[in-house]
């Protein structure tokens, strides 16, 4: 995303028809250039798909608290049970945080990523239509192409997950209702597809990605091959694909080295560190000021979140942390100024959130990178998988190579069956928290929403069981795409 002449295509699948916008970004004035111009090229279509990255992270729906993927992964950690709002002066993510947001249809939440990704899905589709006609080095069309497989794929499968009923393999095939796939530029409005169609292109274009890329790339914004190959990591874990999911993840992840104990106390803010196998890469003139991921989830920025009602951890999560372990430094249980970073003036409520870290005290720069996918998953993805194909002995090990590499005393697990799962999965929690997947993880693993006996603060939160299979589980198809698509049918109210 060095590239500051970025192209970006706004085709919204909002209200199901694509509306043309053209924008450039620094160097260009406002104006419009059709597909073809901008695909004449392999340097043009460079600049094109630097734009769909770009889409990403920018601000949605003119809302601060919506500013792209980031955002995403932050509400859905919130919609867990592990991401707790410290104090009751919450303002942000409570709708969120009691599951009322995304069960009406003209709620921000269930416009804002089918938006996002449909934009994401369009912008590829306009890639994948035209650059095999660009004028270049085949190798170049030939990455740019996979980089358009990949982002449509990324886009569908959040789409699914979100909009759909879980995937169940023991239900092939998943014939509830997906969300539509629209796979050319078009103005037509479709229908739903099945989950399992959904999931049948998913796979589709990131098999067709991988034939067409390698691991090199501009730089870790970009996909590339460990990417993909981390990408269908994590389908086949959703598809209950255990044998994939391993085979996929340890494939990905090769050549990434799990980070060290002072690089996990370095505030997961910079792209550079060795785990980080995909992210965004911020720059100077990208900023989303008070909207970026770290505004709302770093322990020092100094923004109204941060000072007022900071993230804490689920009290019971943590103390299962032991504190050989680095990662128990990731929290502070008492915070005192002794012992934990806040803004001036900021709050330090029990459990306070320490991981995410700008560079100064306080920060006045939002300035941070984003993780989108780190190696330490892919162990997790290759340990969960072979625990539940009953290979112990490898799934104890790839545990271990990792978790040794957070907590120095860790003794390779001697647990088989439910047990090991079960360990691996609240290590995952803990790993991963505040990088999006706990919503998406108690959807895939068919398991209660359960906050009781949490420092989830009930006046804020709310809502404390949901069980598996309750409609809640799916965002609802916002009321913009069913006034505008007739063809499109409502998920269960």
């Amino acid at each position: 995303m060095k590239n500051k002449s970025l192209i970006i295509f706004a085709f919204f699948l909002s209200m199901i028809s694509f509306s043309c916008e053209t924008t450039y970004l620094d160097t260009k004035p406002t104006a419009s250039i059709d597909a073809g111009s901008a695909y004449a090229t392999t340097k043009n279509a460079a600049a094109a798909i630097n734009g769909i990255y770009r889409s990403f992270v920018v601000r949605y729906l003119s809302s601060q608290g919506h500013s792209g993927h980031p955002a995403m992964m932050i509400i859905l950690d919130h919609m867990g049970e592990d991401m707790v709002l410290g104090t009751t002066a919450a303002s942000w993510h409570v709708g969120e945080t009691r599951w009322t947001a995304h069960r009406s249809d003209v709620n921000t939440l269930v416009q804002f990523p089918y938006e996002m990704y449909y934009r994401i899905i369009g912008n590829a589709n306009i890639g994948i239509a035209n650059i095999d006609k660009a004028v270049g080095p085949a190798a170049d069309r030939n990455a740019l192409k996979g980089e358009a497989l990949a982002l449509r794929a990324f886009g569908y499968f959040n789409l699914v997950q979100l909009y759909g009923k879980r995937y169940e393999s023991r239900a092939k095939p998943n014939t509830q209702l997906g969300v539509p796939l629209v796979l050319e530029p078009t103005t037509e409005g479709k229908p739903r597809n099945t989950v399992e169609e959904v999931y049948a292109q998913i796979n589709k274009d990131l098999a067709d990605a991988a034939l067409l890329l390698t691991a090199s790339r501009i730089n870790k914004s970009h996909f590339n091959l460990n990417v993909v190959k981390g990408m269908q990591a994590r389908v086949a874990l959703v598809q209950q694909d255990w044998a994939n999911a391993a085979k996929f993840a340890a494939e990905a992840r090769a050549g990434y080295q799990p980070m060290n104990a002072t690089q996990y106390l370095d505030g997961f803010q910079d792209i550079a560190n060795s785990e980080w196998m995909w992210g965004f890469d911020h720059l100077e003139d990208q900023t989303e000021y008070f909207g970026g991921y770290h505004s709302y989830i770093s322990c020092n920025y100094n923004s109204t979140v941060i000072r007022t009602y900071p993230k804490v951890i689920n009290n019971l999560l943590y103390k299962q942390i032991p504190a050989t372990d680095v990662r128990s430094k990731m929290w502070v249980e008492t915070p005192t100024a002794a012992n934990s970073i806040v803004p001036p003036g900021g709050v330090r409520p029990k459990f306070l959130n320490q991981k995410f870290r700008l560079p100064g005290t306080p920060s006045t720069s939002a300035m941070g990178d984003v993780p989108y996918m780190r190696a330490a998953e892919m162990y997790l993805i290759e340990a969960e998988a072979k625990a539940r194909l009953n290979d112990a002995a490898g799934a104890s090990q790839v545990l271990f190579d990792l978790i040794k590499t957070r907590d120095a005393a860790y003794v390779k697990s001697t647990n088989t069956g439910q047990a090991l799962i079960d360990e691996i999965l609240v290590h995952r929690r803990v790993e991963l928290w505040g990088e999006g997947h706990r919503f998406l993880d108690l959807k895939r693993t068919n398991a209660p929403l359960n906050r009781n006996g949490t420092n989830a603060i009930a006046s804020v939160a709310l809502l404390f069981d949901v069980a598996p299979g309750d409609a809640r589980w799916e965002f609802l198809i916002p009321r913009r795409e069913i006034n505008a698509n007739p063809a499109v049918t409502q998920n269960p109210l």
